[in-house]
């Protein structure tokens, strides 16, 4: 078992501590209404033993100190936001039908890079040929899911997702991802 600990950077919490006024300006003036909200995330594991890695961790552990109440610690993993999408039921209709065996309870689930490599393709064919999209990434209808239309919005989407995915397939091998959605 990894002894260790691990931080969650979610940039967005803080905007609720604000007043609405603020939190509206801050988010470009939309209003934050319940709905399908889907998150992709990067991990990635660093021991002080490892020569790399560990100045990194070291490096993590200075900007929180108070938390390292013993010198035992060795290992910190970093879990940090790399995608959001914001009622894109098509892809997270993909997500649950291909990572999640069909289960939608909100869960984490693990995402492999072959798995990513797999929705990109699927995206990139749907953007070359609009008319295969409907077949490719069919949209999914849900109280909070958002349209089901294949309009810009959904093309909008997918091009996010490709965005999305080509940004966490750079990132070196030891880099794991996570799905989570909530509604």
């Amino acid at each position: 078992m990894q002894r260790g600990l691990v931080f969650i950077v979610r940039c967005e919490l803080w905007l609720t501590r604000f007043p609405y006024s603020i939190s509206a300006k801050l988010i470009g003036g939309m209003v934050n209404e319940m709905g399908l909200d889907m998150y992709l995330y990067a991990t990635v594991y660093m021991s002080k033993y490892d020569r790399d890695k560990g100045k990194k961790a070291s490096k993590i552990r200075a900007l929180f100190p108070d938390i390292y109440l013993s010198d035992n610690l060795d290992s910190v993993s970093v879990k940090f936001e790399i995608g959001y999408w914001r009622k894109a039921n098509h892809i997270h209709k993909w997500f649950v039908e291909n990572v999640q065996e069909g289960e939608d309870n909100c869960q984490n689930s693990y995402v492999s890079r072959e798995d990513l490599k797999k929705l990109l393709s699927l995206v990139e064919e749907a953007l070359n040929n609009k008319k295969k999209s409907k077949t490719l990434l069919p949209t999914e209808s849900g109280f909070f899911f958002g349209g089901t239309k294949y309009d810009k919005y959904y093309f909008n989407d997918l091009k996010s997702t490709k965005e999305i995915i080509v940004k966490a397939l750079k990132l070196p091998d030891e880099y794991e991802f996570e799905y989570h959605s909530s509604w």
